[in-house]
């Protein structure tokens, strides 16, 4: 009681609950999002070693585009997936890089098998890699075009630059002679005509067309219903 007769209440304590609920809720969000990247690193791992069987000489990176990804474990359906891979071997061909994307993804519970409904994509060759494969490994390629390629032949007495269309023929690149600079065309001979199978793309892909681009060649590759298995 001071001098003047009044008496001082305390003050009532500050409600602290809505700051403590908000601070509850946004740490059940971290969580939760945390919970769900682990879970899809889990999930992509799985997926890539698994995929890894059907032609990939390591395992490809896998990413599954998408969240909330744990509504995705739960159906074990996921609309999006990419995937990517180097240097895979086809026979004489050498596979730079593969980068394609798969649609209605189903798996098992076990992530050890499944279905990748339509996959679609770019299988890319370098130009070396191609010049390799077609027997010349000197030979110098570069673009000319969506279709054609300009190289750098030796004849043994001469160097000369020659033009060369690219075309899918079947399941090959067709790479043929068009022109040559200061010489008739006969006399490349064989030179630069040369044909380079694509067989045995991983997860049996099929490759249905080709464009020439500034550092080789891309080859759009499709699939359907492609099944992988556990081993």
């Amino acid at each position: 009681m001071n001098d003047t007769g009044d008496v001082r209440r305390p003050r009532p304590a500050r409600r602290r609950w809505p700051i403590v609920a908000a601070c509850a809720v946004l740490l059940l969000i971290i969580l939760l999002v945390v919970a769900d990247r682990a879970a899809a690193a889990y999930a992509e791992h799985r997926m890539a070693q698994e995929i890894k069987k059907e032609g990939f000489p390591a395992a490809p990176d896998v990413t599954i585009k998408g969240v909330p990804f744990l509504t995705q474990v739960a159906s074990r359906d996921f609309p999006d997936v990419r995937l990517k891979a180097r240097d895979i071997a086809e026979g004489p061909l050498n596979i730079t890089r593969l980068d394609v994307r798969a649609r209605d993804v189903h798996l098992d519970s076990g992530f050890r098998s499944g279905t990748l409904g339509t996959v679609d994509g770019t299988a890319f060759v370098s130009f070396g890699d191609l010049a390799k494969a077609g027997g010349d490994p000197d030979l110098e390629l570069s673009a000319d075009g969506p279709d054609k390629v300009r190289a750098k032949v030796d004849l043994a007495i001469t160097e000369v630059t020659a033009t060369a269309r690219v075309t899918k023929e079947g399941d090959a690149i067709r790479v043929q002679a068009l022109a040559v600079e200061g010489l008739p065309l006969d006399d490349l001979g064989d030179a630069l005509d040369f044909t380079v199978p694509v067989r045995g793309l991983p997860l049996g892909l099929a490759f249905q067309s080709l464009t020439v681009s500034e550092h080789g060649i891309g080859l759009r590759v499709t699939g359907r219903n492609v099944a992988f298995t556990d081993r």
